[in-house]
């Protein structure tokens, strides 16, 4: 079992784990407000233990173990994180798993260093969701209230409540994959769940017309939810490990 470590860098502290078996890497980059320590990060350190890969996993700032509090970054902040510590680990070529909001800065870091990544899978990855959904979903109460300043909560179930903070919202303007032109050429597999009621198995579509992702094979999993941590969606994602 790798112990948890910390990557410091200024008034930044990251929690990791590295398990280093071969020259062959995954890094699972986890969701928002998730940490390193979910269903579906666990399950893919056990495949990588039995296939002999190396596995990364991280909290992000503001999350898990990781240093700061949530409301304070946003996607420019935690893309950053990424790419510091796959430097700090000196990580080359890794095959980058992102869920959710981890989807969304794995793509970044695919185009804006297309040379340092293997592959690219997305767990019902949701790039540009600061503008392309949230912002949609919100009242014009809450915009306002995010326009002020303010952090909005969301109850989302009895022991989850999202926080949107104006950071989350400022940090990610000059990230939006939309507004990039580059290109990745390696492969890219992008998984949905037909069940996800949070990002819609049709939202990624979009690639299908603009030149980001080449390679694109994009499925959806009948029945999957947005968390995609039920086995047969898991065992269909490792199978393109």
């Amino acid at each position: 079992v790798s112990k948890l470590n910390y990557f410091l860098k200024g008034n930044t502290k990251i929690a990791y784990r590295y398990y280093k078996r071969s020259k062959k890497n995954l890094v699972f980059i986890h969701g928002l407000l998730s940490d390193m320590n979910g269903k579906k990060s666990t399950y893919f350190n056990n495949y990588c233990r039995k296939k002999n890969i190396s596995f990364l996993c991280f909290d992000f700032q503001g999350h898990g173990k990781s240093n700061g509090d949530f409301i304070n970054y946003g996607i420019g902040d935690w893309f950053d994180n990424l790419k510091n510590l796959l430097h700090y680990l000196k990580i080359e070529d890794p095959i980058l798993i992102g869920s959710s909001m981890g989807g969304w800065i794995a793509m970044l870091y695919a185009l804006r260093c297309p040379k340092n990544v293997k592959k690219l899978i997305g767990i019902a990855p949701a790039p540009d969701f600061t503008v392309d959904l949230l912002w949609k979903e919100l009242s014009a109460k809450d915009k306002q209230l995010i326009k002020s300043n303010k952090v909005v909560e969301k109850k989302v179930s009895d022991d989850f409540i999202y926080k949107y903070s104006p950071k989350l919202f400022l940090n990610s303007e000059k990230h939006l994959i939309n507004n990039i032109k580059k290109t990745y050429s390696g492969e890219v597999i992008l998984f949905h769940g037909s069940n996800d009621l949070t990002v819609p198995h049709h939202y990624n579509d979009k690639f299908y017309k603009n030149k980001n992702f080449p390679k694109l094979i994009n499925i959806t999993i009948k029945n999957a939810d947005h968390s995609m941590s039920d086995i047969f969606s898991l065992k269909k994602i490792s199978d393109f490990i």
